[in-house]
């Protein structure tokens, strides 16, 4: 059976190659190619026919067999800016994880909490959110969650009741800068190749401090009502975990040098990200908090294909015409600029919760451009909105990869996120709709 759907996939994807490539040659206007690879995109990333990953990979292959962009442009984006600063900040943190530092970090949190389940809560959702913010999500969910499930076992609490505010925590902080997740990267991404300014290390912080707080003190009280409350078993096995014999404790004041040195060269702008990142990566593995093989094995490779894979897309969108076209349509049926801004937040908060945030943001963002430059109103207002919303999906497993990960060691179900996370995701939807015009004006 398993062969039979792997010959049907392998049918779609050569099947899409060539219809993309047989309309290119029967003249098929460049804009409407453009837009239709889009939207298969989008349906592709929905149903998860493919990995998510490959999914992007068409997209720069669509866009070479039909001459919409060269191949050497098409393929470019894997030594974009952002893309490198994430594929060398995943080895920077695992600096930190290898030496067992981000470990204490958490184990100090366990031994003041104690067996109070509230205080608890808040201290691991405010450390994981901080890690976050400079880390990759994915990693600190994956470090922290044996120690969380250990200190809720050690406390009797079920483990259901703090994996999900580790997950919503690890997405929270997210938003505090330029480097927390995959969508601030895309957005600012974006502004770079439309020759815009893109947004400071902290800037996002403007609005993602305030939703972190909110969201932290939400999923305390309301969120925490909702939260399933039988036992679960930890399934230890499925999580790559680092054996605590096998830390390299005495490197441990060395990786935190390191990853604070590299913060700083971004900071302060004494170098540029990527080559910061870089530096810092080459320096991890220089000095031996981690080896080569533990540095390429913390890429997260999905992000990486997904994020160069898609890049290519708001170019083609901007040469073409598409998205002007795409623009104009939607501007021409909403001219308020708020019902606008409303709309587009709408669309990213159903497609961030039921595909990745990452692919929504790449999505998106070009729209979103185009949508606010067509109507003469501030793109920076429609992108910093589009990128908290995709980046705090809490009603489905999918939305981000935190979410995933608490999914089975939680014994979670489907329900279980929305329940939970319902009133949380639509208070911040409400807060961002209400502070991103104020801290962007929505006029320009």
């Amino acid at each position: 059976m398993k062969i039979g759907n792997d010959y049907v996939r392998g049918g779609i994807a050569l099947a899409t190659v060539l219809a993309f490539w047989a309309m290119g040659k029967a003249g098929v206007n460049a804009a409407t190619l453009t837009i239709l690879l889009l939207v298969v995109a989008f349906v592709y990333f929905f149903t998860e026919i493919f990995p998510i990953a490959f999914t992007a990979m068409l997209v720069p292959i669509v866009l070479s067999v039909t001459g919409i962009l060269k191949a050497k442009v098409a393929f470019s984006y894997f030594g974009e800016k952002w893309v490198l600063v994430f594929l060398f900040m995943f080895m920077v943190g695992e600096g930190l994880f290898r030496t067992g530092a981000a470990q204490k970090i958490g184990e100090a949190v366990v031994r003041i909490a104690g067996k109070d389940e509230v205080k608890l809560m808040f201290l691991i959702m405010c450390v994981t959110a901080l890690l976050s913010g400079f880390l990759s999500n994915t990693a600190t969910t994956v470090s922290l969650m044996p120690i969380v499930v250990a200190a809720a076992y050690a406390s009797g609490i079920s483990p259901k009741r703090l994996l999900l505010p580790l997950a919503w925590a690890a997405s929270l902080g997210g938003t505090l800068t330029v480097i927390g997740t995959p969508p601030n990267g895309i957005i600012n991404s974006v502004l770079d190749s439309l020759g815009m300014k893109p947004f400071g290390f902290f800037e996002f912080a403007k609005l993602g401090l305030p939703i972190t707080v909110v969201g932290i003190a939400l999923a305390i009280t309301v969120g925490r009502k909702f939260l399933p409350s039988s036992a679960a078993e930890f399934k230890g096995d499925s999580i790559s975990q680092v054996k605590k014999e096998d830390l390299r404790s005495d490197k441990m004041w060395l990786s935190v040098v390191i990853f604070a040195f590299t913060i700083l060269c971004m900071m302060l702008k004494i170098l540029p990200y990527q080559v910061a990142a870089a530096l810092g990566a080459v320096l991890m593995v220089a000095f031996g908090c981690i080896t080569a093989k533990e540095a390429f094995n913390s890429v997260s490779w999905t992000t990486v294909f997904l994020f160069a894979g898609m890049l290519p897309l708001s170019a083609a969108m901007k040469e073409t015409g598409a998205a002007k076209l795409v623009g104009h349509a939607i501007v021409a049926h909403i001219h308020n600029p708020y019902l606008l801004l409303l709309g587009l937040m709408l669309v990213a908060f159903a497609l961030g919760n039921a595909m990745s945030h990452t692919a929504t943001t790449a999505i998106l963002s070009p729209l979103a451009v185009s949508v606010a430059q067509t109507a003469h109103l501030n793109p920076y207002t429609f992108l910093m909105a589009i990128a908290m919303i995709a980046n705090v999906g809490f009603w489905t497993p999918v939305s981000t990869p935190p979410n995933t990960i608490v999914f089975g060691p939680g014994e979670y179900t489907f329900m279980d996120y929305i329940k939970a996370g319902a009133v949380i995701e639509i208070a911040l939807f409400i807060l961002v709709f209400v502070l991103t015009p104020i801290l962007y004006p929505i006029g320009g």
